[in-house]
């Protein structure tokens, strides 16, 4: 069935007309990924879209979009994250979190007033009004909203102290984590994400591929991040030029797709040129004979090449690659830390890091959000003081630094003027250098304030670039940036012969340039000197390894006394035996109680004591389980 159908959708802003014909339908249960450069109309689309699935506006509205038709099948409820909702003042993580349960929360509440009419009430109406009512509790999840609650939160990295803390208080990435949470747990038949990758670690990337992977809703989202597209979507659809364009697979499919495609409509128009002037030349020669025969001839191949087809040459988005001018460096380290430590209101968020970076070295720093990767660029940078340690570039050394905010001096000038002020170049010369940077046309005359996050990094790079360096130190240099500019960046970066210092969660954008991985953990350095997937293979290793050895150390102690070793071994076995016994009789248990709640599906209050029963009875299972999988065979 169809979820979302839209036929030839189109929007203007002014006389401007973002959206020309989008056209695509959104099956029940799919997932889809909706690309294109910044720009062009996928925010706008997805206010359409929830304007609409949330019943703010009505299909059709004119405020909304101009023409074509959109559909939303009814009844299917809309999670939306492309903005943060404002909540109460006071309301805690917590707080928010389970506000995602508010109708399950008015089904309870339904259903315990249904318990306690039905004890004067035994009309048949009555039990099956409490009995759909129940089955919906049930397959909505209103037993398991304490258990998913922790699953979301521990996934998506927030623990009891941000779930503590009050909402309006977080960073803009702990709020957009805990708003997507939010939206997770609210079980919604059609997920709208835009950007849900933004602010997430990889660990945490990971694990949301992994769960929106196995979510049986239907999805539709916005991502620039290719290795989560490959992992969660079924289907792209691109808009170009106000114009959408659907392939039928993950990122890795459609990048092969439309490189095919462009091929194919290349050659079709290069056929239909060379039509044309083979029939232009043949006119003209009979022209050239002048018989009236032949004139004839060339008037009938003339009305032939008026009735001609030719499409628009199709056309590559132009990508211009950036110049970095280098300056030259002949020593051996190009940066030298040692023992550098920071303290805020007396935490540790820097421990005696150390590490030296010699030339040509590209070195990732990777760790969990809130680690002290930031902080230690800054600390390198001289943005803040080190509390202990120094820090030490080579003597040749010419570093720019890029962070993750980006401000500018004078934000009320526009682009083009910022560049002649700021770095005193010519009109002329300050055009160019945009042009480089992706700034072409009308963009130069943007104000600053008008200026998407991707835009404002590569209009810093661009008066950055403008001298000869020799090391780069880039804070998080993919965000905001679409898959356009992305790939313009790391082809870049490609050609740059510098020492690349960089924090960075893009998973494509690491293993493309790290060759060496600095992990930080709780302001601790570990150096791997490798690359990025390497370096995971590594981790996976060490943390197998540390798993056998906790197993090992859990072995029976061997007694000097051969007797003494037999009974640990018997005592060993004999706890195995009874493990695997009482973890049946919990699974009989939990089934026994099943059936039981099957029967008394009608009886609130025996089906509140049974449900605590069996999630008690779980609760030991899982403890059992827990012992089973780490006990180790004892030698004999």
């Amino acid at each position: 069935m169809i979820d979302i159908a839209l036929s030839h959708v189109q929007k203007f802003f002014g006389d401007f007309q973002l959206l020309k014909d989008i056209t695509f339908d959104l099956y029940q249960g799919e997932r889809m990924g909706l690309i294109g450069k910044n720009g062009a109309g996928k925010t706008t689309l997805f206010h359409i879209l929830s304007q609409i699935g949330t019943g703010q506006a009505h299909v059709g509205d004119p405020s909304l979009y101009d023409a074509g038709d959109i559909a939303i099948r009814s009844g299917r409820r809309i999670g939306l994250i492309d903005q943060i909702p404002v909540f109460p003042k006071g309301y805690t993580v917590d707080d928010v979190l389970k506000t995602a349960f508010a109708r399950l929360d008015r089904m309870r509440e339904e259903l315990t007033a249904l318990g306690h009419q039905m004890a004067d009430d035994h009309s048949p109406e009555l039990l099956k009004r409490y009995g759909e009512l129940l089955l919906r509790f049930e397959v909505e999840g209103g037993y398991e909203t304490d258990f998913m609650l922790e699953k979301v939160a521990h996934g998506l990295q927030l623990d009891e102290d941000i779930r503590a803390r009050e909402f309006s208080l977080l960073s803009g990435g702990e709020r957009t984590r805990a708003n997507l949470a939010r939206v997770i747990l609210e079980r919604s038949d059609i997920l709208l994400l835009d950007e849900p990758t933004n602010y997430l670690d990889i660990d945490a990337v990971e694990w949301l591929g992994e769960y929106l992977s196995a979510y049986k809703g239907t999805i539709l989202m916005i991502s620039h991040d290719r290795y989560f597209l490959d992992q969660v979507v079924g289907r792209i659809v691109e808009i170009e030029d106000g114009v959408s364009e659907e392939y039928d697979g993950n990122y890795s499919y459609y990048a092969i797709e439309k490189e095919r495609r462009f091929q194919e409509k290349l050659l079709r128009y290069q056929n239909e040129i060379a039509q044309k002037q083979k029939l232009e030349a043949l006119a003209r020669q009979y022209r050239s004979w002048a018989t009236e025969k032949m004139m004839v001839r060339a008037k009938e191949i003339e009305h032939r090449i008026e009735r001609l087809t030719v499409s628009d040459r199709p056309r590559r988005q132009k990508v211009v690659r950036g110049k970095l001018d280098e300056a030259a460096f002949y020593a051996d380290d190009a940066l030298d830390v040692r023992d550098v430590c920071k303290r805020f209101d007396g935490n540790t968020i820097v421990d005696r890091a150390a590490f030296r970076i010699g030339g040509g070295e590209r070195v990732a720093i990777y760790g969990p959000n809130g680690c002290g990767k930031t902080t230690l660029l800054r600390m390198i940078v001289g943005e803040y003081p080190c509390d202990e340690g120094s820090v030490r570039f080579g003597p040749q050394i010419k570093m720019i630094y890029l962070p993750q905010i980006i401000e500018f001096p004078n934000m009320e000038r526009n682009v083009v003027d910022t560049l002649i002020y700021e770095r005193n170049m010519t009109p002329q010369a300050a055009r160019d250098a945009l042009g480089a940077y992706l700034f072409n046309g009308e963009d130069v005359f943007k104000p600053l304030t008008a200026l998407s996050g991707g835009e404002r990094a590569r209009l810093k790079l661009c008066m950055l670039m403008q001298d000869d360096v020799n090391m780069l130190i880039l804070d998080e240099p993919t965000n905001h940036l679409d898959l356009a500019a992305r790939e313009w960046l790391e082809n870049m970066l490609e050609g740059f012969g510098g020492v690349i210092l960089f924090v960075s969660h893009d998973r494509y954008f690491i293993s493309r340039f790290a060759t060496r991985v600095l992990e930080m953990e709780e302001g601790k350095l570990k150096d791997y000197k490798c690359g990025f997937e390497e370096y995971r293979a590594r981790r996976k290793r060490e943390r197998e390894s540390e798993l056998a050895q906790k197993r090992r150390e859990q072995k029976p102690v061997k007694s000097a006394d051969p007797r003494d070793e037999a009974k640990n071994l018997r005592r060993a076995k004999r706890r195995h035996d009874s493990l695997e016994t009482y973890s049946h009789e919990l699974e009989a248990e939990i089934e026994r109680l099943d059936k039981e709640m099957h029967e008394k599906c009608f009886d609130y209050e025996a089906l509140e004591k049974l449900t605590a029963q069996k999630m008690e009875a779980e609760d030991k299972l899982l403890a059992v389980y827990e012992e089973l999988e780490a006990w180790v065979e004892p030698e004999t």
